[in-house]
């Protein structure tokens, strides 16, 4: 078997809930390092393009073999 490589987190759903109820979708391509909510909330997009700083095409493998070492 090959052992992987390269592991990388594509895109992501996400819900948000505001004050007073209302859910904003938010859909993040962290490899495209795009996002797009379902109802403008500056909040949300400023966290959004946050997210997108610190994960746009982060390689994951380490993480995945730290939890195949813990078995």
């Amino acid at each position: 078997m090959n052992k992987i490589t390269l592991f990388y987190l594509n895109k992501a759903k996400y819900i948000a809930i505001d004050e007073q109820g209302n859910s904003i979708d938010l859909e993040v391509n962290y490899w495209d390092s795009t996002f797009r909510v379902s109802k403008h909330n500056e909040e949300l997009e400023a966290y959004a393009a946050k997210l997108l700083t610190k994960k746009h095409r982060v390689n994951f493998v380490h993480k995945m073999h730290e939890e195949e070492g813990e078995k």
